[in-house]
């Protein structure tokens, strides 16, 4: 019976939080910000029975791609984690990092951290994030040590997110239709500042809590499918596996660093056009072959590198997951049996992240937090950090898609100039990346809990002293930034 609660533990908190927003749209009038930052507050637009199961469909069909690059990563980890090969690597590596612990997790939540700050779609980390829990479990790290190491490393890189993540990008995009000038090179040293001391308050309470469960014997779990077996073929090619690795990193890099924007390199967008224009006659051969843009399409689904989208990577995992499985000589039967695993891992976590994703549904149709931020931003007649963190916060909270909330606020925070608008755009992006380390709505947090069984409860006990330690840290920071 305990054991049921602690399964089902996510997905309680995740129903509670969905009843919660449906009941703040019987109580809480919808409203909009115009020009000026005029607020208007509109009609009571009350979620039914019928809007929540709409709901499920809807946020199915809206987050179709993300669940396609999910299922990828599953079967390319339920095929992989099955040969001597990777296995082998995996031992190899934990190997290596047997007696230094600790500075290997912290290199590991570094390159995390450095990754998610960078890249364009945070999704994309996630498709190294199993590679590295195999390894750490090998260590015989406990779930959540991993989970701290790794996927905690995610949310340290949406603190101090730099050119990087999805919400960054869009929060950019909606702040200049409210009339701002903020680009994303905004404040980059002092983001680069913020991404370093996140980290640096982050392993002081990792290495103090690696430090106890690492000599902790009874807290190592042995029933877990991320604890890899040991090779049967111990001289089975490893090699094959560390390319295969290497080239999902770097198309990852490549295909995820917006490098025309943010380095004014044109190099790729110049080497893209080429390559898709070479043709035998009239033919283009790759531009028929990849696939362009048909006359029925609004845009390229093939773009340059730094312009990609998940389901371009999720791609070059399906062609990846073929070479590795013809490589291990794996046989068709087999194939289909390890990738039909590897789904199956991934089933609860992406049924919860649907669930997570409905709060953003019902928000999107009865847009209550614009009435919301308006009536805390009466704490203070004029900007005031304090009360303005408040408001990203609770903006955060009930939001998982930071480029929504600042599409419904964007008339508000783009009416801000100089240096006020610098502060606000930091706001933002700090603070919805540090409540992503415990907002029931978050999803890599509900992915990752989800992915390794750890409870949310445990999660929690674990993290609220970094989150209330860095909370001040940051409103410290924007309180100095207000007043030099």
């Amino acid at each position: 019976m305990k054991k049921s609660v602690k399964e089902h533990g996510l997905a309680k908190v995740l129903l509670v939080n969905l009843l919660l927003v449906v009941v703040l749209t019987w109580i809480i009038p919808t409203g909009s910000y115009g020009t000026g930052a005029e607020f208007t507050e509109g009609t009571l637009q009350r979620i039914g029975l019928i809007h929540i199961f709409y709901g499920l469909t809807y946020a199915v069909q809206n987050f179709s791609i993300q669940i396609i690059y999910l299922i990828f990563v599953g079967i390319f980890y339920g095929v992989v984690s099955k040969t001597d090969g990777y296995k082998n690597l995996v031992s190899k590596i934990a190997k290596f990092g047997k007696g230094k612990e600790i500075g290997f997790a912290v290199v590991i939540s570094l390159i995390i951290a450095l990754l998610t700050s960078m890249l364009t779609y945070s999704f994309a980390v996630v498709m190294f994030i199993p590679f590295l829990i195999h390894v750490l479990r090998k260590m015989n790290f406990s779930k959540l040590s991993a989970f701290i190491s790794t996927f905690g490393a995610m949310f340290v890189g949406m603190v101090g997110a730099t050119f990087g993540t999805d919400g960054g990008v869009a929060l950019v995009t909606y702040l200049t239709y409210g009339g701002s000038d903020v680009t994303l090179t905004t404040e980059l040293l002092m983001k680069f500042g913020i991404l370093l001391l996140t980290f640096i308050v982050y392993s002081f309470f990792n290495i103090r809590y690696l430090k106890k469960s690492l000599n902790n014997k009874e807290e190592k779990e042995n029933d877990d499918e991320l604890l890899l077996e040991d090779a049967s073929n111990k001289k089975a090619r490893m090699w094959p596996f560390i390319v295969i690795m290497i080239v999902l990193l770097v198309f990852a890099i490549l295909g995820f660093v917006d490098w025309s924007n943010n380095f004014d390199l044109e190099i790729f967008e110049d080497f893209h056009e080429w390559f898709m224009d070479i043709a035998i006659g009239k033919f283009k051969i790759f531009d028929a072959i990849i696939g362009t843009q048909l006359d029925s399409m609004s845009y390229q689904l093939t773009g340059a590198f730094g312009t990609w989208y998940l389901f371009t990577y999720s791609i070059i995992i399906a062609i990846v997951t073929l070479v590795a499985s013809l490589i291990s000589r794996v046989k068709v039967n087999e194939f289909i049996e390890n990738a039909y695993d590897g789904i199956k891992k991934m089933i609860r976590p992406i049924c919860l992240i649907i669930l997570s994703y409905m709060v953003f549904v019902i928000l999107y149709w009865a847009p209550i937090m614009p009435t919301i931020i308006n009536a805390l931003g009466k704490l203070s007649g004029s900007f005031n950090i304090f009360v303005t963190s408040l408001q990203a916060i609770v903006g955060s909270i009930f939001n998982s898609d930071l480029g929504f909330l600042s599409y419904n606020l964007s008339y508000l925070l783009g009416s801000f100039a100089d240096k006020e608008a610098n502060i606000v755009y930091l706001i933002y992006l700090t603070m919805y990346g540090l409540v992503s380390f415990v907002t029931p709505i978050s999803m890599f947090l509900i992915f990752g809990l989800s992915y390794l069984n750890i409870p949310y409860k445990k999660w929690l006990s674990y993290i609220w002293k970094f989150v209330v330690a860095m909370l001040v840290i940051l409103l410290i920071i924007f309180t100095l930034l207000t007043f030099i």
